[in-house]
């Protein structure tokens, strides 16, 4: 069975933090995203419009 893994970068300007998950069970990228995810966001990372934000840096809206 392959090792698959799915990684996510802080969207922060200056902020090298990542998070990366490695799956050893069989799934399509989109379920490998979404329990990524889900795990980031128990672990204090936010989205905000499409971009990652780390537990370090705060989530600030852009104005529209």
């Amino acid at each position: 069975m392959a090792t698959t893994t799915h990684q996510i970068t802080c969207a922060a300007d200056d902020c090298d933090a990542y998070s990366l998950t490695a799956f050893l069970q069989p799934l399509t990228p989109a379920e490998r995203a979404v329990r990524h995810r889900r795990q980031l966001a128990a672990d204090g990372w936010s989205d905000v419009e499409g971009r990652d934000y780390c537990p370090d840096h705060p989530v600030a809206v852009p104005a529209p």
